[in-house]
């Protein structure tokens, strides 16, 4: 059963990881990609903070305000253009304020509305399917899409 508190819990540990990840780089290290395909650390980190215009709580919010909320999700953004000359301790910032306001969202929430439906088409072809609850939806945040970043970015940090 997944629970408000424990889904907190989860972000905080993949947070910490985050920041263990590139704990020690210099700003040309975190600049650095090591691929012409492939992101640097400061391109993750800005990918993890988000675009600026929407945060993760309002959408994770219009779950619990609205009847099964379409929510269009497009991967593969990293939102750096204009961010190259923020220091890697401020996206570093960013990102563990984003996933603490969202680590507090979600664990607030009842049951209940954890169990609300959103409508993703972008899960439809996977595990979790087009209509996830909140909960999962959170779930596959935390399990796939920060652990698959926090990877990245171990291997990016070597």
């Amino acid at each position: 059963m997944v629970s408000g508190p424990n889904l907190k819990q989860q972000i905080d540990q993949k947070v910490q990881e985050i920041k263990q990840a590139v704990s020690g780089l210099s700003e040309e290290e975190a600049s650095k990609k090591r691929g012409e395909d492939e992101w640097s650390v400061k391109e993750v980190l800005s990918h993890l903070s988000g675009d600026g215009s929407s945060d993760a709580v309002s959408l994770l919010d219009r779950v619990v305000k609205e009847d099964t909320p379409q929510m269009d999700i497009h991967p593969g953004q990293s939102y750096y253009e204009g961010r190259e000359s923020i220091p890697l301790t401020e996206l570093t910032s960013r990102v563990e304020s984003t996933y603490s306001e969202m680590g507090t969202f979600l664990s607030g929430l009842s049951e209940d509305q954890l169990n609300r439906k959103a409508q993703v088409p972008l899960l439809k072809e996977t595990p979790i399917g087009e209509y996830p609850t909140l909960g999962q939806l959170a779930g596959a945040l935390i399990n796939f899409h920060l652990n698959d970043h926090v990877n990245q970015l171990r291997n990016i940090s070597q």
